[in-house]
């Protein structure tokens, strides 16, 4: 009698796609969501909905357009958790994908539980500033557990990838680059809680000028209050540009990069020149509720940017090194 062949886990994992492009769906969704959170801020709809999770007592309510703005980012953040729940009853279900997923998959649930409860406080406790930026930079690491997930089953089952190097280039493997990243990663993380912080303390225009503050480099009134804290802000402005700018420089000369990193680094050039962009004329135009949201949203592009070439220079050097 013939024995059977087992399959391999890693090859009915590899004809599995509903964990990983459910995962890539999230994190669109949750970038979206993101974004969307600043729209309600900056419309001044946060509390257009005075009770919380229905919406003047009523699952459908009257609408109007800072109610609609509010109900339509509860609703988002409803299909969001909706999708998550069926993603980790898949990594649950399926031995493979909790060894892979498992420790992130409780991590993500933690936030997310988090962040639920955040977003019922920020509407009970009246747009407190703490619990909205509290909301804010729990959501943004909730998208970076969910993004390094899908980085994780994207590439789980796939054979190693080949890399290729031109043969003047030297062959060395990117020991630093990835630290570079790391700190860039975390300068862009903070300086989005301190543009929480300016917008919910309702800081944008503290310094109605730029480069200077009320005409001064340095103002010479107390830097207490919201003009300190958007100064605070600048000068996070100021170091973010400096760690994003050295690792793309350190992108940039490491020869031994594949092409495809080299892209990377453009974009994330781009990406934060308009940043810095769009932070000028947040000031030069009065903070338009069109440009502060861009604002928010490419600063969450650009956590996401710096955070995906991280990890896949990180598994660059380690598959060089074996």
């Amino acid at each position: 009698m013939e024995e059977r062949q087992q399959e391999n886990p890693i090859n009915l994992l590899t004809n599995e796609r509903s964990v990983p492009n459910g995962l890539m769906v999230l994190s669109v969704l949750i970038y979206f969501l993101l974004s969307l959170g600043g729209w309600v801020r900056n419309l001044g709809a946060g509390l257009a909905c005075p009770d919380w999770p229905l919406c003047f007592g009523k699952l459908l309510p009257h609408f109007d357009a800072k109610i609609f703005a509010e109900f339509f980012h509860r609703l988002v953040a409803g299909t969001v958790s909706l999708i998550f729940l069926y993603i980790v009853i898949r990594i649950t279900i399926n031995k493979s994908w909790r060894a892979l997923l498992g420790r992130l998959n409780i991590i993500a649930i933690a936030l997310l539980a988090s962040q639920i409860v955040l977003g019922g406080l920020t509407v009970l406790k009246l747009l407190k500033s703490e619990i909205v930026t509290l909301h804010l930079t729990t959501g943004t690491l909730f998208f970076g557990v969910i993004i390094i997930m899908t980085l994780r089953a994207k590439r789980f089952g796939k054979p190693p990838v080949m890399y290729t190097i031109a043969k003047d280039k030297k062959r060395e493997v990117p020991t630093s680059t990835w630290r570079y990243g790391l700190a860039a990663l975390s300068m862009v993380y903070f300086q989005i809680l301190l543009g929480g912080v300016v917008s919910s303390n309702g800081a944008g225009l503290a310094c109605p000028d730029f480069p200077t503050c009320l005409g001064e480099w340095w103002p010479s009134t107390s830097l207490q209050g919201v003009v300190g804290i958007q100064v605070l802000h600048r000068i996070g402005a100021f170091c973010t540009l400096i760690a994003v700018g050295t690792y793309v420089f350190q992108i940039a000369k490491r020869g031994a990069l594949p092409q495809r990193f080299a892209w990377m680094g453009v974009a994330l050039g781009a990406v934060l020149l308009t940043q810095v962009s769009l932070g000028i004329g947040n000031v030069f135009m009065g903070l338009p509720v069109w440009m502060s949201v861009a604002h928010l949203a490419v600063a969450e592009l650009l956590f996401a940017l710096v955070l995906i070439s991280t990890y896949e220079i990180r598994h660059f050097q380690l598959h060089q090194s074996h």
